[in-house]
């Protein structure tokens, strides 16, 4: 059997290559665009579990009828301060910046926005949005379910499958330092991280899984084979991952975790989400509340490290880091990912030639 390379490509290359595929697969040209910027954004920032190594698995979704990738979101319903995006069963990442982009004006006109986002596909890194909204000069919070299918999580004090991972993720502005970026599933480590490796025997740490029968799992294939994801913080990741599903779940109409069915229709493998934008301005002085923002940033920045580490972080320094690295080295898939990714180009004549011709 022939081993297939790694491949590393620019990240503008690696967005053509994610564009072209989205584009023959009946995407128009903006939502391809979108959402391969979002998978790319997603690597940039060291999040390889929502990069391109996602390209193959939304086409296969889109192949099963699940996902409609020539719909387009629209607003279904809105005050002025609330809107419902309904995603048409088309790619999520467009859905979740309509409702933001909606919600930000509103939020600095009215002083609160909330949006719900249904009926759409993946919706990728959280972080993509608390970004944008602290670049808008706003605050965000959002959280994200999986529209009612369930997922891969075991609730605390049980051993069968009920939530998704059900990220969480806030943004705050900051003038003199970078934003306060919060983005991370509520379960120890993401579904992605593991789902997606290539080598299934691959040894996991116990205390990220367990198996069929609820008891940790020490690899990536006793969590395959029924076994299931484990909240972070024992009971209180639990009830975090239950307010999200309650919130982007029953709050939004689109549904919560049912036993599991043995048909998958429209939406599956998507998500369902809800946030929150706060216009600043409306609760206390700007001037003020960035004074006290990089005053504590500078703080936190400034106290002794402890042994092993150079410094204190503030949320989102890191993926910021991992951008500056990865604009210089690139981006680079597993061989096998990549043989996907070809795959799934070639099933609709796209040619990926000229991307190294240079």
């Amino acid at each position: 059997m022939t081993t297939v390379n790694d491949i590393t490509l620019s990240a503008d290359k690696w967005r053509e290559v994610s564009r072209r595929i989205f584009r023959a697969w009946g995407a128009p040209e903006d939502i391809a665009g979108c959402v391969a910027d979002s998978l790319v954004d997603s690597d940039l920032a060291g999040i390889y579990s929502h990069g391109v190594i996602r390209v193959a698995d939304y086409i296969s979704y889109i192949k099963a009828g699940w996902w409609r990738p020539e719909c387009r979101p629209e607003i279904v319903s809105e005050t002025p301060t609330i809107t419902i995006v309904d995603g048409r069963y088309g790619f999520g990442q467009p859905a979740a910046h309509l409702a933001l982009d909606t919600s930000i004006p509103k939020a600095k006109g009215m002083g609160i926005a909330a949006a719900s986002v249904l009926h759409c596909g993946h919706i990728g890194r959280l972080g993509e949005y608390a970004e944008k909204a602290t670049s808008e000069g706003v605050v965000a919070l959002i959280a994200a379910s999986s529209a009612g299918n369930g997922g891969v999580v075991v609730p605390y004090g049980g051993a069968e499958r009920v939530f998704s991972t059900n990220p969480v993720a806030a943004g705050v502005p900051a003038r003199d330092h970078a934003p306060f970026i919060m983005d991370f599933a509520t379960t120890v480590i993401a579904a992605g991280k593991i789902e997606l490796a290539p080598d299934k025997d691959a040894r996991i740490p116990e205390g990220w899984a367990v198996d069929a029968e609820g008891r940790p799992a020490t690899t990536i294939r006793q969590f395959l084979e029924g076994g299931g994801l484990v909240s972070f913080g024992g009971h209180k990741g639990y009830a975090l991952a239950l307010l999200v599903e309650l919130i982007c779940g029953a709050l939004t109409g689109a549904g919560v975790p049912a036993p599991p069915r043995t048909t998958r229709g429209p939406g599956f493998g998507g998500n369902s989400a809800f946030m929150i934008v706060l216009g600043i301005s409306h609760f206390t002085d700007e001037e003020r509340f960035y004074t006290n923002v990089d005053g504590l940033f500078g703080r936190l920045e400034a106290v002794r490290p402890a042994p092993g580490f150079a410094q204190v972080m503030i949320p989102g320094a890191p993926e910021n880091a991992q951008r500056e690295k990865r604009r210089r080295t690139g981006i680079t898939v597993d061989g096998a990912i990549w043989e996907r990714i070809v795959s799934a180009a070639a099933e609709r004549q796209v040619s990926l030639d000229d991307v190294f011709a240079d």
